[in-house]
């Protein structure tokens, strides 16, 4: 009997144990989670919708074209004795080209004659500041009169061609400016001054003239990217394109809202106009004193936790 009664003891003593055991585990997984709720917070940045005006653009190609190219010409049938430009190079009005000597003076070679001071020597100047486009011929060459020698484009000439799809001629204002972005990340500010008429039938794009509002030193040929407005919104409700998120298939959109200092909430949302770095809300409304999630918002569920970078608890 007393051996039954000490077995009772100790399982008596073994059961205890086992619930105190328990006890400190339980305590400390609630510590755990506790600890988990607290670090469990996503760190967000926010913003507020704006209201302003929202434009959607098409972005075409427009090519430099120095409209007036003169080309300067031998004034008469002799040889060229001296070269003084090359291609690319800046000229002004007045500036020597070539020096030729007349065929007469030529054939006489080095005998000195009153009648012939110069030895025959022709000055061909430039008759217009700009930029020599073309220049083959070299010393020696015989010209006939009337040879093209070299060609001078005109400074003051250069334009951008835009090149604008038929569907969208619509959307070209006469006399309105425009921006124009070069491939070095400059920008030039241009006027639309007239179109050309006639289309490229294999594309089907009109050609529109924009006249730069300074003067600019760049090659022809160069091909900028213009943005042409095609639809814009007044008193829209705008948000960065990094609040708004979609689904796979890109059917469905929504933003993250925060609804309390640490909650934020799912919101869907119907868009609107969209640009570059913008988004139109076209429902719901929201307002300016609205905290949108834009950073922090991507793949968390319906409702999640947050606290706001920068903020203490």
């Amino acid at each position: 009997m007393n051996s039954i009664t000490g077995i009772s003891k100790h399982i008596a003593l073994l059961y205890v144990l086992i619930l105190a055991l328990t006890g400190c585990t339980g305590k400390k997984n609630s510590d755990d989670d506790t600890s988990s709720d607290a670090k469990g917070k996503i760190e967000v940045r926010v913003t507020e919708p704006r209201v302003g005006t929202i434009a959607q653009s098409e972005t075409l190609n427009a090519t430099t074209v120095y409209q007036l190219n003169d080309i300067i010409r031998a004034p008469i049938a002799g040889y060229i004795r001296k070269v003084s430009v090359t291609p690319g190079q800046s000229v002004k009005d007045g500036d020597v080209l070539f020096t030729m000597q007349t065929k007469e003076a030529a054939a006489m070679g080095n005998l000195k004659d009153s009648l012939f001071p110069s030895k025959g020597a022709i000055l061909v100047k430039a008759t217009e500041a700009g930029i020599v486009k073309s220049s083959s011929r070299q010393m020696g060459d015989y010209m006939q009169d009337g040879d093209e020698l070299c060609t001078i484009a005109n400074n003051s000439s250069l334009v951008f061609m835009l090149d604008v799809p038929y569907e969208m001629r619509k959307y070209i204002k006469q006399d309105h400016a425009y921006s124009i972005s070069l491939p070095d990340g400059e920008t030039m500010q241009a006027r639309m001054v007239s179109q050309v008429p006639g289309m490229d039938k294999a594309v089907q794009m009109e050609r529109y003239i924009l006249r730069p509002s300074s003067a600019s030193n760049v090659p022809e040929g160069l091909v900028g990217s213009v943005s042409v407005p095609t639809k814009a919104e007044t008193n829209a409700i705008i948000l960065p394109k990094s609040a708004v998120l979609s689904n796979e298939t890109q059917t469905e959109f929504w933003v993250m809202k925060l609804i309390h200092d640490s909650v934020a909430v799912k919101v869907s949302i119907e868009k609107g106009i969209e640009t570059k770095d913008s988004i139109q809300i076209k429902s719901p409304v929201f307002t300016a004193d609205d905290k949108i999630l834009i950073s922090g918002n991507y793949g968390v569920g319906d409702t999640v936790m947050v606290k706001i970078a920068g903020e203490k608890e």
